[in-house]
């Protein structure tokens, strides 16, 4: 059967989305909308409240810890927890374990959405029994109990787009499978097996179930923030390991995905319908509208600075063996390619609910390098300590991840250096956005942290381009911060960009002011060499290195930290990759005139106030760069090359005052 094309999303669905809904609401009589909810500290499930948050529904959250649930969703953006209620339960429990108390509230709502159970391929068949069929029919008896005292006006099921009891059979019945397939993992059986006891207990006793069958869910827009690494961050683990040299099953293979966004505004749309018909809602595109599997696995690879998978090999051989000993050997769970299909999904109702939601399916290749670069970036990442701070927002500009805090005036736009990314500048961040009050925002250059890696061949040229498109997207005046490469970077972007409202300070900039060492040359090595010699130089290495700009009382274990973070972060091809190319690119000495900073000769005399240059006097790798104007305001502080890192309260200070000055 033809299903239509579904046209690629834009954002201006959200607000035609909310016209719609209000549509469908202040058409109806309804009585308040109150909604006991599973899964809500879940990928999905935080997204989802915090869209329901910001309507007129109650929500009753089942969770196992009040203060666990309210600090997850606080950090994931939920403010107004006013018409929140938790409900301390468990799934795996009889009666969900509920107080009676809590019970007399559950019985209350008219809709409930069960998207409860953990996210975790590698679930043992018994845990899984228990999350999945003991908490569907507890679920399932609450949904009954409700319906026969008042109505239950909607039942909304989550579960997995490979459930074969979406379809009927020819006489009208379920399908009856006893065993998904010898490639599903115990993970997958109980939560399709769930899916058919709720559908039956639905019908029963004749209350309207939806039921929502997610593809294997990404990060949402327009972040891409993939914190569920069991579905296709197993994929990017083997890919990263260089653990997929071929294409699973070859081209007629896929993997289908949606955003988490997408998933979570599907559900708020059906908790708010007046008269719900019910329908099973496979949430993918068409397949043929989709990369295939070779297409996929290129793009990763590219995103990832690997070689591309070469041919391709039948997926029960790649199954067969990674449970021979491929799975021991590389770390890499065989489930990873549990999700990977060559079917084709029935799409009718969901483009019949996506028609009443007035949302278009959104292209997944334009959110794939966002999520790589997340999940390749998480896969590595060792957490700062709990002194870094924890209430900044995850945003993106252009095509750079951003993290940073909202705030009153000009904003402040930082741009880290070589071997770090965003996150190490969090504490000169929050420093700088306590005393001055102005946004400030941190960017990752194009291959570190979490961004994608930039689409040109040049390593300069390519930053600096992927900043420009970055800063297009700030109106206002602005300033502009950059620490060692990041200097050169930034002070690159602003005389491309032609603006006078950019004001810039440079944090020990580097380009081609090095001092003779070795690192000049082994710059002059091939690419995948120097690359190599990145991911293979020990922590121990690096914390002598770190050990050398931190002393007294700044130090408390900061130096091990450093040297264990960029450790592993360099273990990412793609980072490494970054870091090899702009440090060949500042050694090889094929830089052009802005490279050089004698562009400033030129700027700095019109706008001397504009510029401020902070150098630290103890640098041992660089010297001050010689054709700076010497108009340019500069500070000198006694420290070495990472002080924005360790002694970021004088740099957040300096940079606090010089912009009093500019006022």
């Amino acid at each position: 059967m033809d299903v239509h094309k579904i046209q690629v999303s834009t954002k201006d669905n959200l607000a035609s989305n909310s016209t719609k809904i209000h549509q469908v609401l202040s058409t109806s009589d309804m009585e308040p909308t109150i909604i006991f909810m599973t899964g809500s500290t879940g990928f999905i499930g935080k997204e989802t409240v915090k869209q329901l948050a910001q309507g007129d529904a109650q929500l009753l959250l089942l969770v196992r810890s009040e203060q666990r649930a309210r600090t997850v969703l606080k950090a994931y953006g939920v403010k107004d927890f006013t018409r929140i209620t938790f409900i301390t339960g468990d799934l795996s429990i009889s009666g969900l374990g509920l107080a009676a108390v809590d019970r007399e509230r559950v019985v209350k709502a008219n809709v409930i959405i069960h998207a409860g159970g953990t996210m975790d391929v590698t679930l043992e068949r018994k845990v899984a029994e228990q999350i999945f069929m003991d908490g569907a029919r507890e679920v399932a008896q609450l949904a009954q109990e409700i319906h026969g005292t008042r109505g239950l006006r909607h039942f909304i099921h989550v579960v997995g787009f490979m459930s074969p009891y979406g379809q009927r059979n020819e006489q009208g019945g379920y399908l009856q499978v006893d065993h998904v397939g010898d490639q599903e993992s115990a993970y997958e059986e109980m939560k399709f097996h769930a899916d058919l006891l709720i559908r039956e207990h639905a019908e029963e006793h004749n209350y309207p179930l939806s039921v929502v069958n997610p593809s294997t869910v990404v990060g949402p827009r327009p972040t891409g923030e993939t914190e569920q690494t069991g579905g296709i961050g197993l994929l990017i683990q083997a890919i990263q390991k260089r653990l997929m040299p071929v294409v699973p099953g070859g081209s007629s293979y896929w993997l289908p995905m949606v955003e988490n966004d997408i998933v979570a505004r599907t559900l708020v749309f059906l908790s708010r319908e007046a008269d719900p018909a019910g329908g099973t809602y496979p949430l993918l595109a068409r397949k043929e509208d989709s990369p295939n599997m070779k297409e996929l696995l290129h793009l990763l690879a590219h995103e990832l600075d690997v070689p591309k998978p070469k041919g391709a090999v039948p997926l029960p051989w790649i199954q067969w063996a990674m449970k021979s000993g491929g799975t021991r050997l590389t770390g890499v769970p065989a489930e990873s390619v549990a999700f990977i299909t060559n079917r084709s999904f029935p799409v009718e109702e969901t483009e019949a609910l996506f028609t009443r939601m007035g949302q278009s399916w959104p292209d997944i290749r334009e959110q794939l390098p966002l999520v790589t670069a997340d999940l390749d970036y998480r896969l590595r990442y060792t957490p700062l300590p709990e002194e870094v701070p924890a209430d900044y927002i995850r945003s993106r500009s252009g095509n750079m991840a951003m993290i940073g805090w909202e705030g009153e005036g000009e904003p402040w736009i930082i741009v880290h250096g070589l071997l770090q990314s965003a996150d190490e500048m969090l504490l000169l961040g929050e420093q700088l956005w306590k005393e001055t009050g102005n946004p400030v925002w941190l960017m990752d250059l194009a291959g570190f942290g979490r961004s994608p890696v930039h689409q040109g061949d040049e390593a300069f040229e390519g930053q600096v381009g992927t900043l420009l498109k970055a800063l297009d997207e700030f109106k206002g005046p602005v300033k502009l911060v950059g620490h060692s490469i990041g200097a050169a970077i930034v002070a690159a972007a602003q005389l491309r960009s032609g603006r006078t409202d950019i004001r810039l300070g440079l944090l020990q900039p580097v380009a081609n002011n090095s001092n003779p060492n070795v690192l000049r040359w082994v710059s002059r090595l091939p690419r995948g060499v120097m690359r190599s010699l990145l991911r293979l130089r020990s922590e121990k290495s690096w914390k002598r290195m770190f050990s050398a700009y931190i002393s007294g009382e700044d130090k408390r274990g900061m130096d091990h930290m450093m040297a264990k973070r960029i450790r592993s972060s360099l273990q990412s091809p793609r980072i490494a990759g970054a870091n090899a190319d702009l440090l060949r690119w500042m050694h090889s000495g094929k830089r052009g005139r802005v490279s050089s900073f004698s562009w400033m000769q030129e700027w700095a005399d019109d706008h001397t106030n504009h510029t401020l240059v902070v150098w630290g006097k103890e640098d041992r790798e660089y010297h001050y760069p010689q054709d700076m104007n010497s108009q340019v305001q500069r500070i000198d502080v006694p420290y070495g090359h990472y002080f924005p890192t360790f002694q970021y309260k004088e740099t957040a200070s300096i940079l606090a005052k010089w912009s009093d000055t500019l006022k």
